[in-house]
């Protein structure tokens, strides 16, 4: 039933785009990508974070129009099937959305694909739960000059209504230098607010974390990469329910990464103070605000003064449709070790190659 509605929604879609094919500069477009996740995670030592296992598969099917020079309108769905969930089998997202890929800028409007954000975000920010989250629903712009390049984007992730507070995030990262040495910066912010059936419990969660990129794999021989990464998480945090004004967890963090023919190795640690102080905090009804004001990974919420995270993976590409990593993941929160095992294959299948990519619009490859 469910892959019969995917069917006929694509269907509709196409015979709508066919009709005006024949018009002078117009271009039939379309875009799949599969996803295939396994993420287990075995933390029964520790108490910072739950033990848990996500696994399922998302399909992407989109089809466009194309028009001008790199200018497109999509239309398509996410169907997300999370294995072993009876109810509902299969859940949805549909996308509508704008699209430019020019030269220099990028720019998305509507509900539109995650993948469209390039940058550089943390664990800190998002956890690897956020490998189903395909899709963002407001607006992005990007721009990528000859030493330097900057995103932003807002994604409206809640209405206001009984049940459902008002949200809303931002996102921004940029860049300025060159490959072995450069200025950089990651930032979100997440807006918080109140349902309709009751006032005040509005938070404010703003993160950024300034930091120094050098990427110095141009140097050794090929096929080997070492990539590092150091600078300040600092955060500004508000509760205006209880009205005790802004506190300021920050620490340091550093990062650094080795590959060698497709095998990779990744640390990152992190010292500093408990940087989600309100997960457990209650709201006006009694609900813990957790994982919905907080996106990354709970790890940061120790108050040991000390977290590290050890990745080792093998990650395949094969011929720049198909890419799959396997890696074993461990944490250690000050207190103790969990182990985290993760498999990720995405297949991503599209047709459009307007306009001719330069090797300042090729995106940076980075964690997620």
């Amino acid at each position: 039933m469910y892959m019969r509605r995917i069917i006929i929604s694509i269907s509709l879609i196409l015979n709508a785009l066919l009709l005006p094919v024949n018009l002078m500069g117009q271009q039939l477009l379309w875009d799949v990508d599969l996803k295939f996740g396994f993420d287990n995670r075995e933390y029964a030592s520790l108490t910072t974070s739950p033990s848990g296992t996500i696994f399922g598969a998302m399909l992407s099917p989109k089809v466009g129009l194309g028009f001008g020079e790199g200018h497109a309108v999509y239309a398509g769905v996410d169907a997300t099937r999370y294995f072993g969930k009876s109810a509902p089998a299969l859940m949805f997202d549909y996308l509508l959305y704008y699209q430019y890929d020019g030269e220099r800028f990028k720019v998305n409007a509507g509900a539109f694909p995650r993948k469209r954000m390039t940058g550089y975000y943390p664990e800190a920010f998002f956890d690897d739960r956020f490998f189903f989250d395909g899709s963002l629903e407001g607006a992005l712009l990007s721009y990528t000059g000859n030493y330097w390049r900057m995103e932003g984007a807002v994604d409206w992730v809640g209405l206001m209504d009984e049940d459902t507070r008002e949200q809303f995030l931002v996102y921004s990262y940029g860049c300025f230098g060159v490959s072995w040495l450069s200025l950089s910066y990651s930032f979100m912010m997440n807006h918080y607010a109140n349902t309709s059936s009751f006032s005040g419990g509005v938070v404010d969660n703003v993160w950024l974390y300034p930091h120094l990129t050098s990427d110095v794999s141009e140097f050794l021989p090929q096929r080997m990469t070492l990539a590092l990464r150091a600078g300040w998480m600092q955060t500004f945090q508000n509760d205006r329910y209880r009205k005790q004004g802004y506190v300021l967890p920050g620490g340091f963090q550093g990062e650094v990464e080795f590959g060698y023919y497709g095998f990779g190795v990744r640390n990152t640690v992190y010292a500093g103070k408990n940087l989600m102080p309100f997960y457990g905090t209650e709201d006006i009804e009694g609900n813990p605000y957790g994982s919905g004001l907080y996106y990354g990974d709970v790890f940061y919420s120790t108050d040991s003064g000390i977290y590290n995270r050890l990745e080792i993976s093998y990650k395949y590409d094969f011929r720049d449709f198909l890419s799959l990593k396997v890696a074993s993941v461990h944490h250690y929160d000050g207190y103790g070790w969990g182990w985290q095992q993760l498999i990720q294959l995405v297949v991503n299948l599209n047709n459009f190659q307007f306009p001719v990519k330069s090797k300042a619009d090729t995106p940076r490859p980075h964690h997620r």
